[in-house]
């Protein structure tokens, strides 16, 4: 673990998911969250002639907005409201706003150039969907996939934009979300370059490659089991396990990390406790002597130093903000020291994702 749980910063790149067994690939689009995107400045171009507001099964409204290009249609608005709710979703459902747009205009709505096939797209800081007002039962423009198949993909992207899973300056919606990210080993996969978190550019490679994308794909298959996986083969066709996860990601997200305490006794000066990561996230120990004493706590995994705190007092503290694994389960080892003064039990404290 050493050489992948250390600081660093990696750039954010994308992936797409799969959506066909046909040679063209499946493209759509998530917008930057922040204002001075230029692909959310593309986005807001498309100012929405109207508004419904649909409601849900659960009883709150979603917004619905139809482009200029668009008549409004009631009866189509809550048909993909009804679709989206019968999908699998939590809470973060009534956060969601869609916006219909006809189907020559998605495109460029979506921040692409003419030609660029992108079918829908998600994001911007209003966390909306566009998608293309032709109905659940057809077709996307180039005829290969259909529109309940683009809004599932979509939908996707909203859950992992409302989980927790940052990492390495990234967000669930460029890694995925926590349990479904760490089971496929996305962080040391991106350290790695083999994967491409964030990256919605015009390289079909690395677009494909986007954890991002690849998990939006995979939500889809919670849906469409027999859909053909034509994304990473670093990240799927994804096993049972890994839609398990998926699952686990959708209705019972993970929201914080497990605190553990260990007592070293006070007749010992060192004692090792160990700790095993199943998760990738923020790790953190706090070391708590009698007063008067100076303590520490080092941490490695196998032969090999992840890192220590520095012995100052009876209270030493060791962070790290974002560790990877690079195998399913992965023991670290804790080990608190006395380095001298009173005597008494040594109280060791560490926090980590799971």
């Amino acid at each position: 673990m050493s050489r992948r749980i250390v600081l660093l910063s990696i750039a954010l790149f994308a992936a797409a998911p799969a959506a066909a067994a046909q040679a063209a690939p499946f493209r759509d689009r998530v917008l930057d969250v922040k204002p001075s995107s230029s692909l959310k400045a593309k986005a807001a171009q498309a100012t929405p002639a109207n508004t419904i507001p649909v409601p849900t099964a659960e009883g709150y409204p979603l917004q619905v907005s139809f482009t200029a290009a668009v008549p409004p249609d009631p009866a189509l608005a809550a048909s993909y409201v009804a679709y989206l709710d019968s999908l699998p979703h939590g809470n973060e459902l009534r956060k969601l706003s869609i916006e219909i747009a006809d189907p020559t205009e998605v495109d460029t709505l979506c921040g692409g150039a003419d030609g660029d096939g992108i079918l829908g797209c998600y994001g911007g800081a209003d966390k909306q969907m566009i998608v293309p007002s032709s109905g659940l039962d057809t077709t996307t423009a180039d005829g290969l996939y259909s529109v309940r198949y683009v809004i599932t993909h979509e939908y996707g992207h909203h859950i992992a934009a409302n989980r927790s899973n940052a990492i390495y300056g990234a967000t669930a919606l460029d890694m995925g979300p926590k349990y479904w990210s760490s089971y496929e080993l996305v962080c040391n996969k991106a350290i790695e370059k083999k994967v491409f978190p964030g990256y919605e550019g015009n390289n079909i490679q690395r677009y494909h490659a986007n954890p991002g994308e690849d998990w939006a794909e995979v939500y889809a298959r919670l849906v469409f089991p027999e859909q053909p996986w034509t994304f990473s083969p670093l990240l799927g066709p994804p096993d049972a396990i890994a839609l398990a996860d998926a699952g686990k990601d959708v209705l019972t997200p993970w929201t914080r990390n497990v605190t553990k305490t260990f007592t070293m006794a006070s007749g010992r000066n060192r004692q090792g406790f160990d700790v095993p990561l199943t998760l990738d996230g923020r790790l953190a120990a706090t070391v708590t002597g009698p007063k008067g004493s100076t303590v520490a706590v080092t941490i490695t995994s196998g032969r090999q130093k992840v890192g220590k705190s520095k012995a100052r007092g009876a209270k030493a503290r060791w962070t790290l903000s974002s560790g990877c694994r690079e195998q399913q389960i992965e023991t670290l080892t804790f080990t608190a020291t006395r380095k001298g003064g009173n005597r008494g039990p040594v109280a060791l404290t560490v926090s980590y994702p799971g």
